[in-house]
Formats: C-alpha cells, structure tokens, sequence
C-alpha cells in the first residue's frame, strides 16, 4: 500500500462524515500533529471525544476508521524518517479500518483480508 492511497482513503472516509462531523475530526486530527509541548493532549481530546460521542453511530465509526487510517500514516511516516518501510503500518491500518467497518456493519470479518480488499472494501 503507499502512501497516496491511503491518503485517498482518508479523503473518501472523510467526504462521508456531515459538516459537524468533518469539524470534530479536522480538530482531532490538528490535535495529532501538534507536539506534546504544544498542548495538553488529554483534556484536549478528551473533550473532542465527547463531542464525538454525540454524532449519530455510524459517523462515530467512521472517525474510528479515519483515526485508524491516520495512526497508520503518522506510524509509516516515523519509520520512513529512520530509513525504515512504513508499508507494513499503511497495510495494516487499512486492513483493520476496513475490519472495523465490516464489525459495524454485522458483516463477518475476514481474518485474512488482503490490502486490495480492505481498499476495496473502504471505498464502497
């Protein structure tokens, strides 16, 4: 999986959410880059969390997907920095977000899914 990809996905995940939806994650998301000194991560989070749990079930869920998703670029993106692949972090971000979506759904969660399925999967 590179990088793009998954980038698009966090794009698709996103375009799904509502307006208010979209406004909690871009401001989790800003919260993730910031630096520890930067900011007071748990009370900061704590209280997008709660807005969150206020959104209707599914776009809770997607935001579960789209934190799965970003916790793999910034994963794959660590990685890279030390000369290392990040693949393996992209594939497996994919692969769970797409899991989660198949357990929200009732769907049976394949145990071997492959990337190109979880891509798949994530872009219907």
């Amino acid at each position: 999986m590179d990088r793009l990809t998954l980038v698009e996905l966090i794009e698709g995940e996103t375009e799904k959410l509502s307006p208010r939806g979209k406004e909690l994650w871009e401001e989790m998301e800003a919260l993730v880059e910031l630096s520890p000194e930067e900011k007071d991560a748990t009370t900061e989070q704590a209280e997008i969390v709660h807005r969150i749990v206020e959104l209707p079930f599914l776009e809770q869920h997607a935001i579960d997907r789209l934190m799965e998703l970003r916790a793999g670029i910034y994963e794959s993106d660590k990685r890279q920095e030390r000369g290392e692949s990040g693949e393996g972090h992209r594939d497996r971000s994919v692969i769970l977000a797409a899991s989660l979506k198949d357990r929200v759904e009732g769907r049976q969660i394949d145990p071997d899914m492959t990337v190109d399925e979880a891509v798949a999967r994530l872009r219907q």
